[in-house]
């Protein structure tokens, strides 16, 4: 199943995640992450995971929040998102674990 923009290409690995990480929050979006356990092309919302980590600015923060969730939701697809909070949208969201990976 292809999701988000990074789908086409081979999986993340850990430092390219943390790239991706570091790389948001540089530019001072917010990030947030969501579960769901079937996507489906017509459903865009996803079930947030917590509430965004709006004052977060390190790394180290996201990537801990982003392991609780894949802990927690095993079974699930799990996204990273980041928004732009002067744009007002979503400008980058990326899956970070997919069921079949495990947690």
């Amino acid at each position: 199943m292809r999701l988000e923009t990074f789908s086409y290409l081979p999986e993340l690995d850990a430092l390219e995640v943390r790239a991706q990480v570091e790389w948001i929050l540089a530019r001072g979006m917010v990030v947030a992450i969501e579960h769901t356990e079937r996507p489906d092309p017509y459903a865009h919302y996803w079930t947030l995971w917590r509430l965004p980590l709006f004052d977060v600015r390190d790394a180290e923060t996201v990537l801990a929040a982003v392991e609780e969730c894949r802990r927690a939701n095993p079974g699930s697809y799990v996204r990273l998102n980041g928004y732009d909070p002067i744009r007002q949208g979503q400008v980058s969201s990326f899956v970070v674990q997919r069921p079949d990976e495990g947690a």
